[in-house]
């Protein structure tokens, strides 16, 4: 057994920790990449997830050294930089705002006919309050949703998850019907 070894044994463990965590990043880059390039039909959500946890597992863990220390740093610093862009393309994937679309927004609006109802709720985490009244919102727009309790939680934690995702501890939301589809935008 190495000297190393024998007077820090948790550090050739974090060492081999922090080895598979970026050969999974690494994989995980890969299988983003294809997904973005259409090549697969699922974005790897589970295995990004699982990712994101073993790595605050090993932030949270504590590092013996400073040393330990940086290297678990830079693993999150890169792990989070790949997060943050994934899941804004992801975003952008699911609510259409790719570039072709942004640029087609320059365009004139739309008929005043073809937006039936808009509405804007002000949400925050601090209070489960502001939730309550974003669901009411949800109803009035579409009314046949939200009217049991799992629908309702599920449109809480849907909006909660989406604003973890971003950072965002408050946010208007705004609900709009166009063309028959609910829209719906998330501003700080």
């Amino acid at each position: 057994m190495p000297l190393d070894e024998r007077l820090n044994p948790v550090s050739t463990t974090t060492d081999q920790q922090i080895a598979q965590l970026e050969k999974k990043i690494d994989d995980l880059k890969a299988e983003y990449i294809l997904f973005f390039n259409h090549e697969t039909k699922m974005p790897p959500e589970k295995k990004r997830e699982d990712l994101e946890k073993a790595v605050r597992k090993l932030i949270y863990g504590g590092a013996k050294t400073a040393r330990m220390d940086m290297i678990i740093q830079n693993l999150a610093n890169r792990f989070n930089l790949y997060n943050n862009l994934w899941l804004k393309k992801l975003n952008e994937m699911e609510f259409g705002t790719s570039l072709l679309q942004k640029n087609q927004a320059a365009k004139p609006s739309p008929p005043a006919g073809r937006e039936r109802e808009k509405r804007e709720v002000y949400v925050t985490l601090n209070d489960e309050k502001t939730f309550e009244r974003l669901v009411d919102a949800y109803r009035e727009l579409l009314p046949a949703n939200g009217k049991t309790e799992k629908e309702r939680q599920k449109i809480i934690d849907g909006m909660k998850a989406k604003m973890l995702t971003h950072n965002l501890v408050e946010a208007h939301v705004s609900f709009a019907i166009q063309d028959g589809k609910l829209s719906i935008r998330i501003k700080k």
